[in-house]
């Protein structure tokens, strides 16, 4: 169940704050609906509220998925095709999920394939939408501007992500939550969570 309050991940919108209820007909058969303010638009959606689950509508990461979305970040990353059209329909596929983790292995795996070789104008908007869908969801479980979360991902990834051999990401596939130090992951979530 969800109630006024709640931080809310919305499939389609993003991460947004369950703001209020309101009792209207905008779909037929649905007549009471919650409030979602969305984070970083400004935007308001209602969701009928017997459709939230049906509708993936899910509560925000916790403190311990936040942690391994940093911990993700930090990983080595898993190389991907070098046919565009199968990486591109890969990683939309898991960008579909919403999973916090699996988005955080999209953005990570992709800011290393930019650094060995060329994104196309479609890889780069994959890129985008996966760091916004990332960066919102983190700023509402965080308490903190989706700007400050923005620079952190991106100093994560400076840190984190210099320019991998073949060899680097073909060793990685093996333990790919092994590259670095917890104590760095510790720092960084720190970052965040102020």
């Amino acid at each position: 169940m969800f109630a006024i309050g709640d931080k809310v991940m919305h499939p389609r919108f993003g991460a947004g704050k369950i703001t209020g209820e309101s009792h209207r007909e905008l779909v037929e058969g649905y007549a009471n609906y919650f409030v979602i303010e969305v984070v970083g638009t400004g935007a308001t959606a209602y969701v009928p509220m017997q459709k939230m689950d049906e509708l993936g509508v899910r509560r925000v990461m916790s403190a311990a998925e936040l942690a391994k979305v940093m911990a993700r970040l930090c990983s080595n990353p898993r190389s991907l095709s070098s046919d565009y059209k199968r990486r591109q329909a890969r990683i939309e596929e898991l960008l579909n999920t919403h999973q916090p983790v699996t988005v955080a292995e999209v953005i990570r795996d992709l800011t290393w394939h930019r650094r060995r070789k060329h994104l196309t104008q479609r890889d780069e908007a994959l890129l985008n939408r996966g760091r916004e869908l990332l960066a919102s969801e983190m700023a509402l479980a965080a308490d903190a501007p989706i700007a400050d979360v923005q620079a952190t991902i991106d100093a994560v990834l400076t840190v984190t992500a210099p320019s991998p051999s073949e060899e680097d990401i073909d060793a990685a596939q093996t333990n790919p939550d092994s590259a670095y130090p917890e104590a760095l992951v510790q720092e960084l979530l720190n970052r965040v969570t102020g």
